[in-house]
């Protein structure tokens, strides 16, 4: 049996848990796998002493930053390229004039892209340097609005905005971003801990009983009361996005 290529899979390393979680979303919505994390106090601690089974294709760090300097971004880069070669490292660099950036590609860095920047520059950058070792996503970039749609549900990506029935459903930014996973990976069972990390974030100290919350107001203001909801709980698991199949 052939084995079918998975989309390249993408860290996202950023302090901002907003802006994090935004750009999973991007390149979720394009067709990349995606994992999340803040950036840790000490900046070496991100180079891995041994190769996990499944290493991210392309790191995405937001440095230099105010807590990480250049000095110490530009010796990060140095020890990450002397310890993986193929590893490809994106620096979204916010005011870092053209001897910086210059200095952080000479250190190893394959590409430094000034903030802010447009949401489709971005995952071209990341394409065009993906395509360096083969390792581009299944499904291409859609230059028109992004639009994922189940059941009687509309989730507009580049707005976040939410339609049921054609009409506007108001929901909180972490609602919207819940609704938008789910919508990405219809009948899949997505544990607690799952949704916590990509959706709230990997330095989330609260406790997992917030998904329940969540998972409820969503039902509360997106299910039909006559048909079963679009959550269902999996016992001892997590949820599963299970919308009716429409004729």
């Amino acid at each position: 049996m052939p084995v079918i290529p998975q989309p390249a899979l993408i860290r996202v390393v950023l302090d901002d848990p907003d802006r994090r979680a935004q750009l999973c979303s991007l390149f979720f919505g394009a067709g990349f796998r995606v994992i999340q994390q803040p950036l840790p106090p000490q900046l070496l601690d991100l180079i891995d002493p041994e190769p996990r089974p499944e290493a991210a294709d392309l790191v995405l760090l937001q440095l230099p930053s105010a807590s990480h300097p250049m000095a110490d971004t530009q010796a990060l880069v140095q020890r990450w390229r002397s310890a993986n070669t193929k590893l490809l490292l994106l620096l979204l660099a916010d005011g870092a004039g053209e001897r910086e950036r210059a200095a952080l590609l000479e250190a190893g860095a394959d590409a430094v892209v000034l903030e802010p920047v447009g949401s489709l520059e971005l995952i071209a950058r990341c394409k065009a340097l993906l395509r360096r070792v083969s390792r581009l996503p299944l499904r291409p970039l859609a230059f028109g609005p992004r639009v994922l749609e189940a059941a009687w549900l509309q989730l507009f990506q580049d707005e976040c905005r939410v339609l049921a029935d054609g009409v506007d459903v108001a929901l909180t930014p972490r609602e919207f971003r819940l609704l938008e996973y789910f919508m990405l990976h219809p009948g899949r069972v997505l544990s607690r801990d799952q949704l916590i990390a990509q959706v709230w974030g990997a330095d989330y100290r609260g406790k997992a009983k917030s998904v329940d919350v969540h998972v409820w107001w969503l039902r509360h203001k997106l299910d039909r009361p006559e048909l079963p909801s679009l959550f269902v709980t999996v016992r001892g698991l997590g949820y599963r996005f299970a919308p009716p199949v429409t004729q």
